[in-house]
């Protein structure tokens, strides 16, 4: 049977497919002709030949597209199947139609059946200044805010970007969380710091440990331990700010806690303070409670138990107001010293701390049963020196066991 001209002229394009010299040159005659047409063509007659050349364009690609999804063999295996699955999920869909169609768009989006649809609005996340990380990784630890524990084992292992690991002795946070951003906020005042107790509490280092992981606790200062012991049962009573911690304490007194004059009770616009801040605040002064102060007896300290009204334990608080606060701004301004000759170190300028640890006797290997009670004692001097970058540890032995600075 003779083939029709449809036919001819499909047979002839797969045999010049498979010669592609030919093909080559076939395309390079039909492009010129093409562009001569064109040049022959005018304005009007040249914009519809490109108008259908689109429509031609768009038809052959949706052309393909829907054959590329007629392709995809569905995994229902009857269209019964189906029916019951869409009607489910038309009848799980809200009642207004615009919704319907918002659900049905982020569903298609989601399984990539059409493309997403890109947001315009860009989420600007603020970072906090790489110098103010800084800022509080040092305040962190600083002697005054964190304590470092002694021990060989008290340490942690901390790897970097890198991933080389490095050893971090673990210090303890003598504040509460709160208690220590306060303090920042209160230091860094004048430098315009904005920081939340969030950001404060991320940029913790990891060897900072809070108090809790602190087994035990020795050596405290006995002038604020005893006021922390009388402003804690006291807050249980009075609904007042300047009773949750010392710093709210020493500075519910004060109006200014970095002025001599204050400190010393030698201000008088604050001479008043303890009844205004806190006096007044008091709902019954003859409600009973209990509270704790070391007492020194027969030379020797204990905690001892009080028991009395609000009153009378307002009236103990109350003397001991100028001693503490004069102890406070001492303090302050010791450790401030401190801090400042050991960051001005040089090789010729020197920071030296020196401390006296516990004596120890001293045994002989082999002894007698009576030597026992005939050893003798030794007392360490642990000392550290800051020179420019460089720290030094040494210790001194000594058979003088007076720890006092006549030693």
């Amino acid at each position: 049977m003779a083939k029709s001209n449809a036919e001819r002229q499909k047979m002839y394009r797969i045999n010049l497919l498979k010669n592609k010299q030919k093909f080559d040159q076939i395309k390079k005659k039909s492009r010129i002709r093409d562009n001569n047409r064109r040049k022959n063509l005018n304005d009007y007659s040249l914009q519809q030949l490109r108008n259908r050349q689109k429509q031609a364009s768009k038809k052959y690609r949706a052309k393909k597209n829907l054959e590329g999804t007629n392709n995809k063999q569905s995994s229902y295996k009857c269209p019964q199947t189906l029916g019951k699955a869409v009607k489910r999920v038309v009848e799980s869909l809200p009642k207004d139609t615009n919704k319907r169609v918002t659900v049905i768009r982020h569903i298609a989006q989601e399984l990539d059946i059409i493309p997403k649809t890109i947001s315009h609005h860009k989420r600007v996340q603020r970072s906090l200044p790489i110098e103010l990380k800084q800022l509080v990784i040092n305040f962190y630890n600083r002697d005054d805010i964190s304590y470092q524990l002694p021990g060989k084992r008290d340490f942690i292992t901390i790897k970097d970007d890198n991933g080389q690991s490095t050893t971090v002795q673990k210090r303890i946070l003598l504040f509460s969380s709160r208690e220590a951003h306060s303090l920042f906020l209160t230091e860094y005042d004048n430098t315009n710091v904005h920081l939340s107790l969030t950001s404060f509490n991320d940029l913790r280092p990891l060897n900072i440990l809070l108090q809790s992981h602190m087994s035990h606790r020795s050596c405290l200062c006995a002038y604020h331990e005893n006021i922390n012991l009388l402003i804690k049962p006291l807050s249980r009573y009075i609904s007042c700010s300047g009773l949750n911690s010392l710093q709210a304490f020493s500075a519910t007194l004060v109006c200014c806690e970095t002025d001599e004059n204050c400190m010393f009770s030698r201000c008088s616009l604050c001479a008043n303070n303890f009844d205004n801040n806190i006096t007044k605040h008091v709902i019954d002064f003859t409600q009973t409670i209990n509270w704790y102060q070391w007492v020194l007896k027969n030379g020797f300290s204990r905690k001892v138990e009080f028991n009395g009204t609000i009153q009378d334990c307002l009236a103990i608080l109350k003397s001991k107001v100028n001693e503490f606060l004069s102890h406070v701004f001492i303090k302050r301004q010791q450790a401030a010293y401190f801090e400042k000759i050991k960051t001005n170190s040089t090789n010729e300028i020197i920071c030296l701390q020196i401390d006296f640890s516990e004596n120890f006797r001293i045994d002989v290997q082999d002894s007698i049963q009576s030597s026992y009670f005939s050893k003798k004692s030794v007392s360490l001097i642990t000392c550290y020196a800051w020179c420019l970058n460089v720290g030094y540890s040494f210790v001194y032995v000594t058979d003088n066991l007076t720890h006092d600075k006549y030693c």
